[in-house]
């Protein structure tokens, strides 16, 4: 079974590290699909980068969220920097999971697999 997952990010160093990350785990028998289109609907769960177009994709977790098909996708905000300001406010949109971009970068293989 292939699981996509949509990932929400304009840092295109960032963008590149997840597509050589699912590149690797595709090569070792893990079928992972990336996309960017905000209008599929058939996804396993979506990466949101918050450090740019921040309004934006609050706006877009929080309509996500309205629909109750959506409610049990999973969604992991990313940042350089997490405030506290912040994390409160992505936990209250909908975000499942918060971690700075150096985090999830570390755990990356073990996140995109699950």
């Amino acid at each position: 079974m292939t699981r996509k997952i949509l990932l929400v990010s304009n840092d295109k160093g960032f963008k590149n590290f997840i597509n050589i990350a699912t590149l690797t785990l595709t090569k070792l028998n893990h079928q992972i699909t990336i996309t960017d289109d905000k209008k599929d609907g058939h996804i396993d769960w979506m990466i949101v980068d918050m450090d740019s177009d921040a309004e934006e994709n609050f706006e877009f977790i929080l309509n996500w969220r309205k629909s109750e098909l959506n409610k049990k996708i999973k969604i992991v905000s990313v940042l350089t920097v997490i405030a506290d300001e912040m994390r409160g406010r992505l936990f209250k949109s909908g975000c499942d999971s918060i971690m700075t971009k150096k985090e999830f970068m570390m755990v990356a293989n073990n996140i995109l697999i699950f």
